[in-house]
C-alpha cells in the first residue's frame, strides 16, 4: 500500500510525536455530525425545560451557540458532561471514523490492518476560564480504566494509540486549542501524580523539555498524535463552546482487550483479510443496552 502521507511527514511524526495536517475534511462531512449532536442537546434541553431549570428550549439559536446558552441558564444539570460518547453514538459518528481520508493517514502511521477503538469522544469545552484547563498529561495514563493500576497502565505504554483530534470550529490560545511538547513521547510513560481535581500531571518539569508549541487549527484540518505525547488544552476564554471529535485507533490484534471490553470498536480497514471489515450494523450490535444509556 502507498501511503497518504508523505515520507518527510512520516518521519516529522515519528520524530515530535504528533502531527498536523492542513484542509484534509471540509464542511458537509460535519453536517451529519452536527445533526447528531443537535439532537442530542435537543434531548437535554427537554430534560432541563421539562425540569424548571431553564425558561426555554433556545430552539432559534444557532448549533454553536445553543448550548452555550443552555448552560448558562442551567448552571448545573445532565448537559454538563464536557465529553459525549454514548449520546451521540451514531451511524454518523461510524462514517466520520470510517472516512477514507481519515483511514489513509491512520494507515499511514500504524499500518493498514487498523481497528477503531470505541472511545470516541465529542467534547464541548464551555468558556468558563480557569475551570476550562485539561492539565498535561499523556493518554496512556488514562487508557487503562484504573489510573492506579500499575499492570494495565504498562499495558497502554506498549500498546500504539492514535489519537485524530480534529476541531468543529477555529481554534488557537483564546478559545483552548491544543498545546503539545514535540518529542516528549520519546521518553516513554512517566510517572504522574493526582492534582486538587484528581487529574493525573507530570511531576516532572516536562515544558524544559522542548517549547512547547501552539496547535492552532482551523475547521478542516486534522492533529494526529501518540498515547505517549504529552499535550494539554488552554482555557478557553471566548464567549461561544470549542467543539471538538476526538478518534483513536491501534493496529489490529493489539492487546487491548481491557480497552475494548469497556469501549468496544471495530476493524475499520484490513488489507490481508477485507472480509473482517465491520459494518456500522456489526459495531451497533457490540454496543449492549446498558452500554448506550
Amino acid at each position: 500500500m502507498d501511503s497518504w502521507l508523505t515520507t518527510e511527514q512520516c518521519q516529522a511524526y515519528d520524530e515530535q510525536g504528533y502531527l498536523l495536517l492542513r484542509g484534509v475534511l471540509d464542511d458537509k462531512d460535519f453536517a451529519p455530525l452536527r445533526q447528531v449532536i443537535s439532537s442530542a442537546i435537543d434531548d437535554r434541553a427537554k430534560e432541563l425545560y421539562d425540569g424548571g431549570k431553564i425558561p426555554s428550549l433556545y430552539e432559534d439559536l444557532s448549533f454553536y451557540h445553543r448550548l452555550t446558552q443552555i448552560l448558562r441558564e442551567s448552571q448545573k444539570g445532565p448537559l454538563l458532561s464536557w465529553n459525549w460518547n454514548r449520546e451521540v453514538f451514531s451511524r454518523e459518528v461510524y462514517q466520520l471514523l470510517t472516512h477514507p481520508k481519515i483511514l489513509d493517514i491512520v494507515a499511514s502511521l500504524i499500518g493498514s490492518e487498523i481497528t477503531v477503538n470505541g472511545d470516541y469522544w465529542i467534547r464541548f469545552k464551555m468558556p468558563t476560564g480557569g475551570e476550562s484547563v485539561f492539565p498535561w498529561h499523556q493518554d496512556s495514563i488514562y487508557y487503562n480504566g484504573n489510573a492506579d493500576s500499575g499492570q494495565q497502565v504498562i499495558f497502554s505504554e506498549e500498546s500504539q494509540i492514535l489519537t485524530v483530534w480534529i476541531p468543529m470550529v477555529d481554534v488557537d490560545e483564546h478559545n483552548g486549542c491544543l498545546q503539545i511538547i514535540p518529542g516528549s513521547h520519546k521518553r516513554g510513560l512517566r510517572p504522574p501524580r493526582r492534582d486538587e481535581n484528581g487529574r493525573l500531571i507530570p511531576i516532572e518539569d516536562i515544558e524544559s523539555w522542548s517549547e512547547v508549541q501552539n496547535v492552532r487549527m482551523k475547521v478542516g484540518d486534522v492533529l494526529v498524535f501518540g498515547n505517549l505525547t504529552f499535550h494539554r488544552s488552554l482555557e478557553n476564554t471566548s464567549e461561544n463552546i470549542r467543539w471538538s471529535v476526538d478518534l483513536r485507533y491501534s493496529p489490529t490484534g493489539s492487546p487491548l482487550e481491557w480497552l475494548l471490553e469497556k469501549w468496544p470498536g471495530f476493524i475499520a480497514r484490513s488489507e490481508r483479510q477485507p472480509e473482517t471489515v465491520e459494518s456500522w450494523e456489526m459495531w451497533e450490535a457490540k454496543r449492549t443496552p446498558s452500554d448506550l444509556r
